[in-house]
């Protein structure tokens, strides 16, 4: 009977190397649904620009408290024309005001309410900026997202 030779760390190695493979699979996914999230925002942005009743909803958001300030911070970041979409009221956005480029490129959400619809995780998803007009909203928001995300990962536990 031969016994096999046992190289000191050679199992923790290989749980490390099988760990960074699992974090880069993960990545990848995560990469490919935000790719996909993106796609579907824009799709809703050229089609809400084909309702001329979306144009006044987008004009009179584009006068909230705070959202010159998010236009002009995105403008400086992206080097790009900022502007409100006119896809303001789609549940994904969660109440907030889309901003977007002249392509209709989503760039980032002004003023998400945390407790409406399925946003948060599709913003959570998307990887966007999100600007608020108060310290206050943002903080309201990011307890709300803490919560969601607990129950997410509790349902994903208990029905994998």
């Amino acid at each position: 009977m031969g016994i096999a030779p046992v190289c000191p760390g050679g199992g923790r190695r290989l749980r490390e190397e099988d760990e960074q493979q699992q974090a880069a699979r993960e990545e990848e996914a995560r990469a490919e649904r935000r790719g996909y999230a993106r796609q579907e925002a824009k799709a809703a942005e050229l089609m809400a620009r084909t309702d001329p009743d979306r144009a006044a909803l987008a004009r009179y958001s584009a006068r909230l408290p705070g959202i010159e300030r998010a236009i002009a911070q995105l403008a400086d970041l992206y080097r790009t024309r900022v502007i409100v979409g006119w896809s303001v009221g789609d549940s994904r956005y969660s109440c907030g005001v889309p901003l977007v480029n002249d392509r209709g490129g989503l760039l980032a959400v002004f003023d998400p309410l945390p407790q409406s619809g399925p946003c948060p995780a599709f913003l959570s998803e998307v990887g966007l900026p999100l600007f608020f007009p108060t310290e206050e909203r943002r903080e309201r928001f990011e307890q709300y997202r803490a919560v969601g995300e607990r129950i997410r990962a509790s349902y994903s536990a208990d029905f994998p």
